[in-house]
């Protein structure tokens, strides 16, 4: 009886212990943040204002290739902002493919994701401080900081 307790308190502090807010799933991380589309509530800076942004992001997993596809209006989010110069508001569709980050050692860290566009030098860390079954909240720690708050469509 002792290490069945031991054993569901162990699963317990590693389930919960990944994120900034507890949660417990046996569904693995690629498996939360590839089911459904993602649509941002809100986004806020790094002098704590927060404000809306028109952003919703699709993660798949095609064979070996890890795909994002994004529709967004928030221009610090599409890299073609600096290049094509679309007008404030316009949506605009990205492509491109993430990956979870290593720590050293060769062990992933599942708490970043490098998200890279085809074509491009950009790319974006993102530190992911909530991943769940419904939320996923995100600080793009390659540009400003902003801390982008998603839930699932």
């Amino acid at each position: 009886m002792k290490v069945l307790l031991f054993i569901s308190t162990l699963i317990l502090i590693v389930s919960c212990g990944k994120y900034e807010r507890p949660f417990i799933s046996f569904k693995s991380p690629e498996k939360r943040l590839t089911e459904g589309t993602w649509s941002c509530t809100k986004a806020v800076d790094s002098a704590g204002n927060e404000f809306e942004v028109e952003d919703r992001i699709t993660f798949s997993i095609d064979g070996a290739d890890s795909i994002f596809t994004r529709i967004t209006t928030h221009w610090p989010l599409n890299p073609l902002y600096y290049t094509l110069n679309p007008s404030p508001g316009d949506y605009d569709t990205i492509q491109g493919k993430w990956t979870w980050c290593y720590a050293l050692g060769d062990t992933p860290d599942k708490q970043f994701i490098k998200i890279t566009y085809p074509g491009t030098i950009f790319g974006r860390w993102c530190r992911v401080t909530v991943l769940s079954n419904k939320e996923l909240v995100y600080q793009d720690q390659s540009y400003d900081n902003t801390t982008y708050h998603y839930t699932k469509l």
